[in-house]
C-alpha cells in the first residue's frame, strides 16, 4: 500500500469516527440543536454569488446575485466596518469590526441572520476558516487567540490559544483539523477540532498570510508573503513536505480539485505561479513531491485568482494595489488598486490569452461552481448621466456606483445588463445598492431622472460564489 493510499485511508477512517461520535452526542443534545435547512435540486440552479462591501460609516451588507437568473435576489444586513467573508457548506458569514460575526444560511438569505458576538477579551478579528462539524473558527489577529462559533447553536462556545497575529484559518469538511496561519510567529497552529486543543505548532516561512487546503484534505498550502514561498504541510504528519518558491509579495491562493493544482496571487510580479499538487507520495523512492509549473505573466498586479471547475481555464482580478496588499489591509488599500482588466489564463498552456475590461478597482473574483460565470468586484466604479430631457443640454453627471461584472466564460465577455432607458450608462455592470436603508434614491430636478445616489462610504471589496 503506498503512502497516498494509507493517508486518504487514514484520513476517511478518522472523518467516519468522528461522524458516529457526533450522531452519538446529537441522540444525546438533540433537543438542543436548530435544524439547519438544507438547499435542495440542482446546486448550479441555486448558487449565489455574494459581494461584501464595507462601510466606515454604518452598517455594511452582503449582495447576492442568483448564478443562473442574474438577477439581485437578497441583500443581507452586516454589522459595521465588515472586513471578511467567508462560507460553510451552508452558511455565510462576515466579520464585522465592532467584534461580531453576522451568521446566515447562505443559499436562503432571505432568512433571519444571526449575530454572534465575540468574547470581549478578543479583538482584531481579521479571518476565517470551517471545520467538517460546520463549526466557524474565527482568527483574532490582536489578542492571539481563536474564536470558536459552534454550528449547531451559533455561538462561541471555545477559545483557542494560537500563535502571535493569526490572520487565517484553513480547513474543510475532509479533515478534523484546522490550520491556524500566525503571521507575527511565522508558523501554523494545528487544532483539533474534535475537542479544540492545539495538536502541534509548525513553522513556516516569513510572514505567513493565507492558507489553502486540498479538496481531499490531505494536505495544506501556505503563502509566505514575506519570503515569497508557499509551505505545503502534509496533514497526517502535521510536516512541511516542501517549501516551493513563488513570486514576490504572493497574497493569496486557490486549490483547483480538478486539475490538483495551487494558483497563486503575485503583487509583486504581475504574475500567477501555478503549483502541481496532484500524485504527491512519499512512501516512494524518490518521493513525489509538489512542484511549481509555471510562472504566468499578466498584464498588471494580480489581488485574486480563481479556475473553472471544468478545468480548462483561470482568472485573475487585476487590481493593480500595491505589492503587499492581502485580505488584512485590502480595505485600506482600496484607494490605490484602480486596475480595471482581468486576465484569462489558458490551463493547459499556462499562459495568458486576453484581458477583460471591468470597471476600475477590479479587486477580487470568484467563479461560479458550474463553471459558467465569473463574478468580479469594481470598488471605484461610476456611472455618467447624461441629459435627455431639457431643450438647453446640462453637463453630464458622474456618480459612484461600486458594481459587480459578470463575465460569460464561454465567450469571456462582459454581460451587459438592462439599463433604464433614462439613464445612459457607460459601464456593463451589476450596481450594488446602498447599505443604508435610510438611503433611497432621489430624483434629481435638473434632470427630471430617478437617479439612484448610493450612500456614502459604500465600498465592496470582495465576492465568494456559493456553493
Amino acid at each position: 500500500m503506498s503512502y497516498k493510499t494509507f493517508k486518504l485511508l487514514f484520513s476517511t477512517a478518522s472523518l467516519l469516527v468522528l461522524v458516529v461520535l457526533a450522531v452519538g452526542c446529537n441522540d444525546t443534545l438533540r433537543q438542543f440543536i436548530t435544524p439547519v435547512p438544507q438547499p435542495g435540486g440542482d446546486p448550479g440552479r441555486v448558487g449565489n454569488a455574494i459581494t461584501l462591501s464595507t462601510n466606515p460609516l454604518g452598517n455594511g451588507s452582503d449582495t447576492h446575485i442568483n448564478v443562473s437568473g442574474d438577477t439581485e435576489v437578497a441583500i443581507v444586513p452586516t454589522g459595521p466596518n465588515p472586513v471578511f467573508l467567508g462560507a460553510t457548506a451552508n452558511r455565510a458569514f462576515a466579520i464585522n469590526s465592532d467584534n461580531t460575526v453576522t451568521v446566515y444560511l447562505a443559499l436562503l438569505p432571505t432568512s433571519a441572520s444571526n449575530t454572534v458576538t465575540l468574547p470581549g477579551t478578543t479583538s482584531g478579528a481579521v479571518g476565517g476558516g470551517t471545520s467538517s462539524a460546520g463549526n466557524i473558527y474565527i482568527a483574532n489577529s490582536g489578542t492571539n487567540d481563536v474564536s470558536v462559533i459552534s454550528g449547531s447553536v451559533v455561538a462561541v462556545t471555545n477559545l483557542v490559544p494560537v500563535g502571535t497575529q493569526p490572520v487565517m484559518v484553513a480547513g474543510n469538511a475532509g479533515n478534523n483539523k484546522i490550520y491556524v496561519v500566525n503571521r507575527g510567529s511565522n508558523n501554523i497552529t494545528v487544532i483539533s477540532t474534535i475537542d479544540d486543543t492545539v495538536v502541534k505548532t509548525i513553522a513556516v516561512g516569513s510572514q505567513p498570510v493565507w492558507a489553502v487546503m486540498s479538496a481531499d484534505a490531505l494536505d495544506v498550502f501556505v503563502v509566505n508573503q514575506g519570503s515569497g514561498t508557499v509551505s505545503v504541510i502534509d496533514t497526517l504528519l502535521d510536516l512541511v513536505i516542501a517549501t516551493i518558491p513563488v513570486g514576490p509579495s504572493p497574497n493569496f491562493a486557490f486549490y483547483d480539485p480538478n486539475l490538483k493544482r495551487v494558483y497563486v496571487s503575485n503583487t509583486g510580479a504581475n504574475t500567477i505561479s501555478v503549483i502541481k499538487a496532484n500524485g504527491i507520495d512519499l512512501g516512494v523512492t524518490p518521493q513525489v513531491l509538489p512542484v511549481k509549473l509555471a510562472d504566468v505573466t499578466l498584464s498588471g498586479a494580480p489581488t485574486s485568482v480563481a479556475a473553472l471547475s471544468d478545468g480548462t481555464k483561470a482568472y485573475a482580478a487585476l487590481g493593480g494595489c500595491p505589492a503587499g496588499t492581502n485580505h488584512t489591509n485590502i480595505v485600506s488599500s482600496l484607494g490605490s488598486c484602480n486596475g480595471n482588466r482581468v486576465s484569462v489564463i489558458d490551463s493547459n498552456a499556462l499562459v495568458e490569452t486576453k484581458t477583460i475590461q471591468v470597471a476600475p478597482g477590479a479587486v477580487s473574483l470568484s467563479v461560479a461552481s458550474d463553471a459558467s460565470r465569473v463574478y468580479v468586484v469594481s470598488a471605484h466604479d461610476t456611472t455618467v448621466i447624461t441629459d435627455n430631457v431639457n431643450a438647453i443640454p446640462q453637463p453630464a453627471r458622474t456618480i459612484s456606483t461600486p458594481s459587480v461584472s459578470i463575465i460569460r466564460t464561454s465567450t469571456d465577455t462582459v454581460l451587459r445588463p438592462p439599463v433604464d432607458p433614462s439613464v445612459t450608462s457607460l459601464v456593463p455592470t451589476f450596481h450594488l445598492p446602498q447599505q443604508d436603508p435610510n438611503c433611497v434614491a432621489t430624483i434629481d430636478s435638473t434632470f427630471n431622472k430617478k437617479v439612484a445616489i448610493p450612500c456614502v462610504g459604500q465600498t465592496p471589496f470582495t465576492v465568494l460564489t456559493v456553493p
